[in-house]
């Protein structure tokens, strides 16, 4: 009689699974499952890594507009399997933070960050024929977060401690190491895009500027978003500011936990 009960544990084990699954915040679970998909398909090659990658001949002279998404869903062919992982896990956990943290309530504005950050990637892409950008979307949520909390202590490899405002130059460094003196080039460009987005619809709106590039209402009518009338108080290390940027809606706070890594 032990059967029923393994597949009555078995079932139950599945259901605990798909419980969990629904329960990750939506753009979280877009994103990684998205990332996890392509990158292993790639790597299993049940699709051909050729065919993925953010490359503008075949997407101008073919229309492969996939590309245009998939570019950033897929990691590099010659990444270590075990450091693909080890995104993965850190994408999950960073973009979770973020949704669950600075963006609770605003889907819709989360998720216009990641196109925003997209965006902006693909343009500069163009200029060094960089293909995959995972590594790049991986930086841009990261690099969000530690804006967002630059002075808490983050623990890196072997017990290494610093202020999470070093945490996205660490991760380039060594990426830089690891992929043997070669610029990680989409690691930069996302950097690069979440500073722009945070300087134009955070910092300079909090100084009494306009937010130049506000949340298209079509992620509003889709993503739905939840509208909060109060401006929030933000606290970055010792400075403490009224971030009129939060008066619109989906309004949020600057708030997290400290992570520790590796």
């Amino acid at each position: 009689m032990p059967r029923p009960t393994q597949a009555r544990g078995v079932s139950s084990d599945a259901t605990q699974l798909a419980a969990w699954y629904a329960s990750v915040p939506v753009i979280t679970r877009t994103l990684v499952t998205a990332t996890v998909a392509t990158t292993l398909a790639a790597r299993l090659y049940l699709v051909s890594p050729y065919l993925l990658g953010l490359y503008w001949p075949p997407i101008w002279n073919r229309f492969q507009i996939w590309r245009l998404v998939t570019g950033f869903f897929v990691h590099k062919s010659h990444i270590h399997f075990f450091n693909i992982m080890f995104m993965f896990i850190m994408l999950y956990q960073y973009t979770i933070d973020l949704e669950r943290g600075e963006f609770a309530g605003r889907g819709a504005d989360f998720a216009w960050f990641i196109v925003f950050c997209m965006s902006t990637m693909s343009g500069l892409a163009w200029l060094t024929s960089t293909i995959s950008l995972a590594e790049g979307v991986l930086l841009a949520v990261i690099t969000l977060w530690s804006l967002h909390r630059q002075e808490q202590i983050v623990s890196f490899y072997f017990g290494f401690k610093f202020p999470a405002r070093y945490f996205p130059y660490t991760i380039i460094a060594l990426e830089f190491v690891l992929d043997h003196g070669s610029i990680p080039y989409a690691m930069v460009y996302g950097w690069v895009a979440a500073h722009l987005y945070y300087y134009l619809s955070v910092d300079l709106p909090s100084q009494g500027g306009l937010n130049y590039i506000p949340t298209p209402q079509l992620f509003y009518r889709y993503i739905g978003q939840v509208r909060r009338a109060n401006a929030q108080t933000t606290t970055s290390g010792t400075a403490t500011t009224t971030n009129l940027y939060h008066q619109r809606p989906g309004g949020g706070h600057f708030w997290g936990t400290g992570r520790t890594i590796g």
